[in-house]
């Protein structure tokens, strides 16, 4: 069973590390998490990326992992 997903718009409430570039995300800044249109993803499977990564490489190639 393949689960669908999208990537939602979040605020940092504590540091991350963005899925794609490693990246420390800071509190207070803007990145976008990984979140299942029918099914929940544990937020320990779910991936997440930086604004930075979102703006060059988009939702779809991040989703997919051809980036």
């Amino acid at each position: 069973m393949e689960v669908k997903t999208r990537l939602v718009k979040k605020i940092a409430k504590f540091p991350k590390v963005c899925t794609s570039c490693n990246t420390q995300i800071s509190s207070g800044d803007a990145y976008h998490l990984e979140e299942g249109v029918d099914h929940h993803i544990h937020s320990l499977l779910a991936r997440l990326y930086c604004s930075d990564c979102y703006a060059k490489y988009g939702e779809k190639k991040l989703l997919i992992g051809n980036y």
